[in-house]
């Protein structure tokens, strides 16, 4: 008889196939995260430089920044505009999607509004 160690090759595959199937469904998850920010973010910078525009107004900016978010990236999207005499702030917010958690994700871009100035 062999001195056999070690468990055999169904048990092996039996306990590390399930962490194995975790690890990749979490890669898989922050993959999602991952895109929904970065969506959010160009939404967020298309409807500020929209929006502060010379000649540009705020529901121009919400409307760019709606289509840059229609990638299939978030759900339940949200866009808030504000254009200021000096500043245009614009937030996305919206739901990434979900795997195995549900994440919020919201990103807000400040950028300076144009305007004529006398020199």
């Amino acid at each position: 008889m062999r001195n056999e160690r070690g468990m055999s090759g169904s048990v092996q595959v039996s306990l590390l196939l399930p962490v194995a199937l975790g690890i990749f469904l979490l890669l898989l998850q922050w993959s999602l995260v991952a895109w929904a920010d970065a969506t959010a973010l160009a939404a967020a910078q298309q409807g500020a430089a929209s929006a502060a525009a010379l000649g540009g107004d705020r529901l121009e900016g919400q409307a760019e920044a709606a289509a840059v978010a229609g990638n299939g990236a978030l759900s339940g999207v949200t866009v808030r505009v504000e254009r200021g005499s000096r500043q245009t702030r614009a937030t996305v917010s919206g739901r990434a999607v979900s795997l195995i958690w549900p994440r919020e994700v919201s990103q807000t871009v400040v950028v300076t509004t144009e305007r004529l100035t006398n020199s």
